[in-house]
């Protein structure tokens, strides 16, 4: 009778060590991908203020031009980041809710950036642990899979994307992204090639009810053709989010 107490306690221990034991790297995924589907929705329900800047560089990286939009968004606008076929990279766009699902419904455009997306393009690997400003977070290494969908230039420059994510232990937020290319990627045969795409991305807690939200953006990108190169660094600010009435509209940074 002692006998089976101690093995009844004993798997009640082991249940329970199970229950808070750290999840495995396929429910990190699930989470990470529901945690971008609520963040992209609340977007529509929030106004906040954003800047895009977009730096025209030299071959060299010095600065020749810069291009600078400041925006207020409205709740029931979106941002779409827009595959770019002329040159493999992404423009940022900003539309009303009914323009995106036009815009999707006649397939002009897609998702190409959400995680639902993105996590089966990679093989993704828990790294470890570590902290990022201050949270605790998950380390995942992901790195292309050789057979991703391949469908546009696009899709050729993301499917050899490598880096880091940084993902919120709490809830499975992505807090902080880090990627590059692992090698130059022919976008037009021979004619041209992205040598180069840096990305930086960091996240910020706005507050207990809103969670995390996108804080600031950084894509730098090199295009070689027979005829030249386009080098340019865009960068894109959000903040001061808060919830309004569902109207749209532009306006000027605070």
């Amino acid at each position: 009778m002692r006998k089976r107490q101690w093995l009844l306690l004993g798997t009640l221990c082991l249940a329970a060590v199970r229950a808070f034991a750290d999840p495995g790297i396929e429910e990190i995924l699930r989470e990470m991908v529901a945690r971008d589907d609520e963040a992209k929705q609340l977007l529509l329900r929030l106004e906040y203020w954003q800047e895009i800047r977009t730096d025209q560089l030299d071959a060299r990286g010095n600065l020749k031009k810069t291009d600078l939009i400041r925006m207020v968004v409205k709740p029931g606008e979106g941002l779409l980041l827009v595959p770019n076929s002329s040159s493999g990279t992404i423009s940022v766009q900003k539309l009303s809710s009914q323009q995106l699902r036009e815009a999707r419904a006649a397939h002009q455009v897609s998702d190409l950036l959400a995680m639902r997306n993105l996590v089966p393009r990679y093989t993704i690997t828990l790294e470890g642990e570590g902290v990022w400003n201050g949270q605790r977070a998950y380390l995942l290494r992901f790195e292309p899979k050789p057979d991703a969908p391949c469908r546009s230039r696009a899709d050729r420059v993301i499917n050899a994307l490598q880096g880091m994510l940084w993902v919120r232990k709490k809830d499975c937020s992505i807090l902080h992204v880090e990627a590059n290319l692992t090698h130059p990627v022919p976008i037009a045969w021979i004619f041209a090639s992205v040598d180069q795409l840096d990305v930086w991305y960091e996240a910020t807690t706005v507050t207990p009810e809103l969670g995390v939200l996108p804080a600031s953006g950084t894509v730098e990108y090199r295009v070689s053709t027979w005829f030249g190169t386009n080098h340019a660094k865009q960068q894109v600010v959000m903040r001061n989010y808060r919830r309004g009435d569902l109207t749209a509209g532009v306006g000027s940074g605070p």
